[in-house]
């Protein structure tokens, strides 16, 4: 079983490195050539294509140490958790950073994309007084692109903010919206 996950772990980081070369180069045998292991051995993991791409995200997460950041609940917790987001986001190393950002991860991105926006809906529902529903939809997807990867390295290498700074920006922003569609509604 342990070396089961080994080898899971050295076919998704592989897989990482893979796409950090580009789209062109993500196929199970260059995948299994960078692993170290046979191409019948990536499948044995990964039946399809589709299950690696699918796979890659939260192993990336776990790697990175933010599978375990709690996206906030509410306004209150949001700028905290924003703020430990982006500074384990922030503290990624430059393979998966130039993993993240290949155009083999859209496809990865694409397949999280539903739990992302559940969970901001989540937290657009804890909003007093409670958004439209069309409101908290535009409010999920505004905050899936305020805390996107790519979000960070503009608030970081473009703008020079700090991770206090991006998360307070991303905050004063929601909470502008929050209290305009207070305003709308009354």
């Amino acid at each position: 079983m342990q070396q089961a996950e080994e080898t899971r772990g050295r076919i998704l980081d592989a897989t990482g490195r893979v796409m950090a070369g580009g789209l062109a180069f993500v196929s199970i045998p260059a995948v299994a050539r960078e692993a170290g292991v046979s191409v019948p051995t990536v499948y044995r993991h990964f039946p399809t294509k589709h299950d690696l791409l699918a796979a890659i995200y939260p192993h990336a997460l776990r790697r990175a140490g933010l599978d375990d950041v709690v996206i906030p609940t509410s306004m209150d917790e949001l700028r905290h958790g924003l703020r430990a987001h982006f500074e384990r986001t922030d503290s990624l190393g430059d393979l998966a950073r130039a993993a993240m950002a290949s155009p083999a991860s859209d496809e990865v991105r694409r397949l999280s994309m539903p739990r992302r926006l559940a969970a901001f809906r989540q937290l657009a529902d804890s909003i007093e007084p409670k958004p439209s529903k069309a409101d908290r939809d535009r409010i999920a997807r505004l905050l899936v692109i305020l805390t996107a990867s790519s979000s960070l390295r503009l608030w970081r290498d473009q703008l020079g903010s700090s991770v206090d700074e991006a998360a307070g920006d991303v905050d004063w922003v929601l909470r502008a919206i929050t209290s305009a569609t207070s305003r709308k509604g009354s």
